[in-house]
């Protein structure tokens, strides 16, 4: 923005200027006081021409300084101070005004006149004050033959038109002084002022791109759009070239391009070894952004092609609480990033990490509903499979016999009793199956009783089988709220139950022990185990939860889990939960 300030140029005289009215204030008391003394003048009733010149100069003074409100005639041309010079004279030549007092009257209007005026403009004021001195000093003494062409009249004469001249110029040069620093000064506080307005549009687009980016990335539930959008924005914030985000891979000391823009096809998904002494490693793990005026510092950025055609970078951990998840890095074709652009790009990570963490938990939920659904799916399947292989046959079974019973009762009475013997029995097995399967889906002694007794119910279902399952527990009758017990025990359960389906194992064993402020469950057995690494590495493809969703669960009710398991080992489940409800 240009800064365009007019030159101080000579201006119109005010016709109302305070000063000048002030001026003649003064000099109307002078001449009133000097005339009343000398020559006994009075103005009251204004019956000499004293008294009649000192009245209109009054009145003149009056309207001269009443035209200033007046916009029309508020500025007056630049010879009106003549008019004051004619008002002195005519007073020099009706009053014995002394010498000194009429050139100080006279020096008045001339410094007034010669103020805001070229120094030639002034000295030609000064010129006509000396002729109007000397014209009338010459006038007055005319008449005195014994001061008449006298040297010391002369000499004065040319003493007192000297200093009207030298003062006129005078007053002009140090007005013209005066106001070539203050136009120095206007220019200055303009350009101040043009500076801050340009900070002021600045920080104003800074903070109304920074709210475009929030609301963007806040509305964004994609993960790889956040980071698209992230980088998108960074080079809009600071008018970069290239920008790319960096997360890691999973293997130590190892990161890949996540999302990049001004960055060629090969970059993304680029892996990058970044040294554990070096810059990435030391942003990573201190979470503070640096900028970089030399890509040769970092030789993990180096490797990136995209940013060696960057002057100067900048990296910004995407950090939140203690954890980092990443880095985010700009760089500039110039040779330069000030810390406003840095703080931007810092304030954008903020933004971005937050975003993409409700991101990840927004995928989570979306994975975690699916599951729960295929849970939902596989409970029904298996429950009816159950309810099939199971009390259906059974109930199927009864009602055969009984139509057999009642041919047997026509045919041969003797044999119902027999078979209503063996029908009794199907029927009370059934019963039996029927209260298992109810059992596994929701016992109702835990809610009566609790887990423990609840546990001791269940280990007597398999008293009698070919897996014997044994309960170890020194927490006595420990209660916990609902949901806890509820979820300590389906996890419990479902771990025996695979490892009587799946794992072969002849034993089992449940221990309860209390740890502090924590109860840990654990469920281990001797079946031929399993390759824990190859199972995980295909969870995603099986679709249900098995053993490996058992964390999840845990970390619903506060607690956490681990397994262990190995080929021809057997499998260890351990769950950890707090025993205070609150802590959850």
């Amino acid at each position: 923005m240009s800064i365009s300030v007019p030159r101080i140029t000579p201006r119109l005289l005010m016709s109302g200027d305070p000063l000048f009215s002030l001026v003649r204030l003064i000099s109307l008391g002078l001449i009133l006081v000097v005339g009343a003394r000398i020559d006994q003048h009075t103005v009251i009733p204004p019956t000499t021409p004293f008294g009649l010149i000192w009245w209109a100069y009054a009145i003149y003074g009056i309207a001269m300084a009443s035209l200033a409100f007046v916009p029309r005639f508020r500025n007056l041309p630049s010879w009106i101070f003549i008019v004051d010079f004619g008002f002195i004279a005519l007073f020099a030549l009706f009053s014995g005004l002394p010498p000194a007092l009429l050139v100080a009257l006279i020096m008045l209007p001339t410094v007034w006149a010669s103020t805001n005026r070229s120094p030639a403009q002034a000295v030609g004021t000064g010129v006509g004050a000396a002729v109007v001195y000397a014209g009338i000093t010459l006038y007055r003494r005319f008449g005195d033959a014994s001061n008449v062409g006298s040297e010391e009249m002369f000499v004065s004469i040319a003493v007192n038109c000297t200093a009207l001249i030298l003062v006129s110029w005078l007053v002009s040069t140090l007005s013209g002084q005066s106001s070539e620093i203050n136009r120095e000064h206007v220019i200055a506080a303009r350009r101040d002022v043009d500076s801050a307005q340009r900070d002021a549009e600045s920080y104003r687009d800074r903070m109304r791109a920074l709210y475009e980016v929030a609301y963007k990335l806040s509305t964004t539930m994609n993960f790889q759009t956040v980071l698209d959008a992230t980088v998108t924005e960074s080079i809009r914030l600071i008018n970069g070239r290239s920008s790319v985000v960096l997360l890691p891979t999973g293997e130590p000391d190892e990161l890949y391009v996540a999302a990049g823009v001004g960055v060629g096809s090969g970059d993304l998904n680029l892996r990058i070894a970044i040294e554990p002494t070096g810059i990435m490693a030391s942003i990573l793990a201190s979470g503070t952004p640096r900028i970089l005026n030399d890509l040769r510092q970092s030789h993990a950025l180096s490797s990136v092609p995209s940013m060696q055609n960057c002057a100067c970078v900048c990296c910004v951990p995407l950090s939140a609480g203690r954890r980092n998840y990443g880095i985010v890095v700009v760089g500039v074709d110039r040779d330069q990033i000030n810390e406003d652009e840095l703080g931007m790009v810092s304030a954008l990570a903020n933004y971005a990490i937050i975003a993409m963490l409700n991101a990840q938990l927004v995928g989570e939920l979306r994975d975690e509903r699916t599951k729960l659904i295929s849970k939902e799916e596989e409970v029904r399947q298996q429950l009816a499979r159950d309810l099939h292989d199971g009390p259906a046959q059974s109930v199927a079974a009864i009602t055969m016999n009984i139509e057999f019973v009642k041919r047997l009762l026509e045919r041969e009475p003797s044999r119902v009793m027999q078979e209503l013997t063996k029908m009794g029995e199907l029927a009370r097995r059934t019963t039996y199956d029927i209260r298992t399967l109810l059992f596994e889906l929701r016992p109702l002694t835990l809610d009566s009783q609790g887990l423990v007794a609840t546990l001791r119910e269940y280990v007597t279902r398999f008293k009698d089988g070919p897996t014997q399952v044994l309960l170890e527990e020194t927490v006595g009758e420990l209660r916990l709220d609902a949901k806890r017990e509820g979820t300590l025990f389906n996890i419990i359960q479902e771990a025996s139950n695979n490892a009587m389906k799946h794992a072969q194992a002849k034993h089992i064993w449940i221990r309860l022990t209390r740890q502090g402020d924590e109860l840990m469950a654990t469920v281990q057995d001797d079946g031929k185990g399993f390759d824990l690494q190859a199972v995980r590495a295909n969870y995603s493809k099986r679709g249900s939860f098995g053993l490996l969703n058992i964390d999840e669960r845990a970390r619903m009710v506060g607690g956490s889990a681990e397994m262990t398991s190995a080929v021809g080992a057997g499998t260890t489940v351990r769950v950890i939960v707090p025993l205070d409800a609150s802590s959850i």
